[in-house]
């Protein structure tokens, strides 16, 4: 099995370490990461300008490890294109240093990078850790090893890519597959002034609470670590099938 690993947090990233040393039980292991920390910058992919892209051993045993000057997304498509000339059977992203929970992961570097491989046909994962601070990646990328290793086994569809997050814990309550919650701030936009009495604004927000039932938010805050498959398909089949009734001759 040939196993691509890449993140948001950069290739540096401890978390991506982790994931690869428990990854590469399962198969050969390839590492495309992005040069430098890559947080929230959605499934923005670099064309207004060229990519570089160097080796950055990581001494794991990984048949390849390259930093690129881009993003999550520029990432998998690279590796897919041009960097690994064998067939890639999973993309994994992460582990995150912090949630992607909800509808958070619009913003999401690391939700990407499975979003990525997800669209050219690859099973993919995407995971993180609710913790900024000290994340236990250890717990999470040994766990998440054992579900893909399952999942890659049942799941037929090439399309579906899941998103997993862990509580910050030594041990987890138990795994809840879980749909997304609505992920809701105030206070979303800070203003102020520069030394040179400049205005600014810094998005950022504190979150509310509380979450609905059944929902990763929920699930995670009980404890649980939360698998949420996700599709690349965002049609909305309800609405177009009302709308099909409507005439909208001009």
């Amino acid at each position: 099995m040939n196993i691509l690993i890449t993140n948001d947090d950069g290739i540096e990233s401890e978390g991506l370490k982790v994931l690869a040393r428990n990854l590469i039980k399962l198969g050969n292991i390839y590492v495309v990461a992005p040069q430098k920390p890559q947080s929230a910058g959605s499934h923005a992919t670099t064309l207004h300008k060229p990519l570089r892209a160097e080796k950055y051993p990581l001494h794991i045993g990984e048949k390849l490890s390259l930093r690129v000057s881009g993003t999550p997304a520029d990432c998998v498509l690279l590796a897919i294109d041009v960097f690994i000339n064998e067939p890639i059977d999973i993309v994994v992203s992460g582990i995150n240093k912090g949630p992607n929970l909800g509808d958070d992961i619009i913003y999401s570097g690391t939700v990407a990078g499975a979003r990525e491989g997800a669209i050219n046909k690859i099973l993919s994962f995407a995971i993180s850790v609710n913790d900024f601070e000290n994340p236990n990646f250890e717990l999470a990328a040994n766990v998440s090893t054992k579900i893909i290793d399952k999942l890659s086994k049942i799941v037929g569809s090439k399309t579906t890519y899941f998103n997993i997050n862990f509580p910050n814990t030594n041990r987890i309550t138990g795994i809840k597959f879980a749909k997304l919650s609505r992920r809701r701030y105030k206070n979303r936009v800070f203003i102020g002034k520069d030394p040179f009495q400049k205005e600014f604004y810094w998005i950022g927000g504190v979150l509310e609470d509380p979450y609905e039932e059944g929902t990763d938010s929920k699930y995670v805050k009980e404890g649980y670590a939360t698998i949420t498959p996700l599709l690349i398909d965002q049609t909305d089949y309800t609405m177009l099938e009302a709308l099909s009734k409507v005439n909208l001759e001009i």
